[in-house]
């Protein structure tokens, strides 16, 4: 079960297709695996059609986001949104728009180590100046550095979990942190903990000794 879902602004963003690449294949990931973002996709996307055609090219006020966002949880979902998501989607497997990335599942990809009990792979995908969506692969009871955030950064757990000073993060689930939030992730069973990781700029590692590693581990 999916207890850490995607922001409102994230889903909304998406809907809207205001996302860089990047950001659109995590939000894409997250919708494959969660019923209940994929609805809230779905939802928005028809009223916040609706309400463009209201509008008729009158300014948005300052209020419109959570009105449209009351009229999002309001709204009956159409028959072809339900049809879409009606079956429970399956954690236990690479999410689709992954898969048509990668062609390929975790196993087989190409791991670079960047750090004992840490290995990441890029993602071949496009963005703005200072973006990066990457796979990590943390071993067993690892402890990352701790670090904040110079800009936003976006994980999923696509196997295994992790927690961290806000909670326990399993599969499916989805942490956004930004400059504000210092934290410390570990992996916390006995597999691997995959995760799935949007950020739009470096991250910043507390301590002297991480922050003139950072240049080399390339994260």
């Amino acid at each position: 079960m999916i207890n850490h879902h995607i922001s409102d602004e994230m889903l909304m963003s998406y809907a809207a297709g205001a996302l860089s690449e990047g950001a659109s294949l995590f939000v894409a990931s997250h919708i494959h695996m969660c019923k209940r973002c994929a609805q809230r996709v779905f939802t928005a996307e028809a009223v916040g059609g609706a309400l463009i055609d209201e509008l008729d090219g009158v300014p948005m006020s300052s209020g419109s986001f959570d009105d449209l966002m009351l009229r999002i949880e309001n709204e009956p979902s159409s028959d072809a949104a339900m049809e879409r998501i009606a079956s429970t989607p399956d954690l236990s497997h690479m999410p689709e728009p992954l898969q048509l990335l990668l062609g390929k599942d975790y196993s087989e990809l190409s791991w670079k180590s960047v750090a004992p009990g840490i290995k990441q792979f890029i993602l071949p995908v496009g963005g703005n100046r200072g973006e990066k969506t990457r796979l990590l692969k943390l071993s067993p009871g690892f402890v990352t550095p701790t670090h904040s955030h110079r800009g936003y950064e976006l994980t999923m757990v696509m196997q295994g979990s992790y927690s961290d000073e806000s909670g326990r993060y399993k599969v499916g689930d989805v942490q956004e942190a930004d400059g504000e939030i210092d934290h410390q992730p570990i992996a916390d069973t006995d597999e691997d903990c995959i995760c799935l990781i949007y950020t739009d700029a470096p991250l910043e590692f507390k301590g002297v000794i991480n922050r003139i590693l950072q240049p080399f581990i390339g994260i």
